[in-house]
């Protein structure tokens, strides 16, 4: 495991991680006032999913630190020791996986991605997600525009983790402009249905409710060919119809893939390049950035 989908956070709560004391002198009984628990709960929190501390996780949490939610509490010495100890136990193994995550090829790559899927059950569940990706993925990178290429350079255990080399710096962006306009197809599906289900409950006549599920499908089609086009537009020197077809065909994949719980994100640390990807854990509120690229064409 290299720990690179983890650098991140890593960085970001490394500082925070520190039981913060001030010793009270001639308290027999508590010799510590403890300060900014708070931050150093939510820090815990924020960090429990990282791999090889849950044991310290547990340790702490049925520990004194959370049988309450007050920002400070006197403690006594032996208090101070057990928490203390198990927090810089955890400060030390990040900053293990962060240097080794620093310290791999892999790191901050700006022409690679990874790719985070389930667990795969079955051979024919991988050949599945093998044949997703090449739609969803190598089709429109090895355009002549985009001069891309799939390397497949690491994998992770558990919810399994590809890590992939696409080749150049367009060709990430081009993933991320899919992905994008994925979130927004996905986005638009889910209130389509919404939409489906509210007018069935107003007790339209068939032929009634069949126009507005054809109407839907019409809309559903033209905002996929807008973003098409938009991203062929943009990332390519030409937008032929089988060109287009092609990207409808990926944005369409990786909506499916999004589906499926798969997340396809940038290894570079470029602020630029990681903004270009959704943010999946928020996907209801993603907009569409045709108008965007039209502002700055």
């Amino acid at each position: 495991m290299n720990f690179i989908e983890f650098h991140e956070k890593i960085t970001q709560n490394l500082p925070n991680l520190v039981l913060k004391t001030n010793y009270i002198s001639g308290n027999t009984n508590f010799q510590y006032d403890a300060i900014e628990l708070i931050k150093l709960r939510q820090t815990i929190n924020f960090v429990e999913d990282i791999p090889y501390i849950q044991k310290e996780i547990l340790e702490l949490k049925k520990s004194w630190l959370f049988q309450s939610m007050s920002d400070n509490q006197k403690i006594n010495s032996s208090q101070n020791i057990e928490v203390d100890n198990l927090v810089k136990l955890i400060v030390i193994k990040l900053g293990t996986f962060k240097e080794i995550a620093e310290t791999s090829k892999l790191f901050g790559s700006n022409e690679s991605i990874l790719i985070r899927i389930p667990e795969i059950q079955s051979f024919d569940n991988l050949a599945k997600y093998a044949s997703d990706f090449k739609k969803a993925i190598e089709l429109p990178i090895l355009d002549d525009s985009i001069k891309g290429e799939v390397n497949i350079l690491s994998a992770d255990e558990g919810s399994i983790i590809f890590y992939i080399s696409v080749g150049t710096i367009a060709a990430v962006k081009l993933v991320a402009g899919i992905c994008w306009a994925a979130g927004v197809i996905k986005k638009k599906n889910a209130e389509a249905k919404i939409f489906e289900q509210h007018a069935k409950t107003l007790e339209l006549k068939n032929d009634a409710l069949t126009t507005f599920v054809e109407a839907q499908k019409v809309q559903l089609k033209n905002i996929l060919d807008s973003e098409a086009n938009a991203i062929a537009n943009k990332m390519y020197n030409h937008n032929e119809p089988e060109t287009i077809e092609r990207l409808k065909l990926s944005i369409s994949t990786v909506a499916e893939l999004i589906d499926r719980g798969v997340q396809i994100l940038p290894i570079s640390k470029d602020e630029e390049i990681q903004k270009s990807f959704p943010d999946y854990n928020k996907m209801s509120l993603i907009e569409s950035s045709i108008k965007q690229i039209t502002s700055e064409n």
